[in-house]
């Protein structure tokens, strides 16, 4: 006779098995991914890196302009924006084919001066971070000016002006 143990055992290697059996396809049909849903993918990532890395300038200036009272806010931002600096790189070494983009072809054929923008950048946060966690108020807006400076300098070579970007022309396209 089969005992209640017995019975909770079997059980127990039924649902092992199957749970081993449906992680087995589910891996499997990762595999299958088709190079297009790739390339979305990385174009996905690294606009989602450069959205944050926006959102916490737009942040700052928030601050900024407004003369918002948020002891440690400037830094944390800053902080945050060196830091996804060190993620850049690798968001965009993947060239895709992919026209949802607004990167430029000249990344590929420019990287070493793309990886230099990218260290320029970093500088650039890094100082701001420094200069809002010191004493000295007054260092903060040209740290911050030089900031932006950093980002437009990139943008300009890197990324594709506003009124050609995938976005807008999906707008105007969507309008007609």
């Amino acid at each position: 006779m089969i005992g209640f143990d017995s019975v909770r055992s079997i059980s127990f290697l039924r649902l092992a098995l199957a749970a081993f059996v449906l992680s087995s396809l589910g891996s499997g049909l990762a595999h299958e991914v088709r190079a297009d849903d790739m390339d979305d993918a990385h174009v996905k990532y690294r606009q989602s890196v450069m959205e944050g890395i926006g959102a916490n300038m737009g942040a700052i200036g928030d601050i900024l302009k407004n003369g918002l009272v948020l002891p440690g806010h400037v830094a944390n931002h800053a902080g945050q924006m060196a830091d996804s600096s060190e993620l850049i790189a690798a968001a965009f070494k993947q060239k895709t084919k992919s026209t949802q983009t607004d990167a430029k072809p000249e990344i590929w054929k420019d990287w070493t001066q793309f990886e230099s923008a990218i260290a320029d950048f970093a500088t650039a946060a890094k100082d701001l971070q420094k200069a809002a966690s010191g004493p000295d108020a007054s260092a903060v807006m040209p740290a911050y000016k030089a900031l932006g400076k950093s980002c437009g300098g990139c943008h300009k070579k890197f990324r594709k002006p506003k009124e050609e970007s995938f976005r807008k022309m999906n707008m105007d396209h969507d309008h007609k």
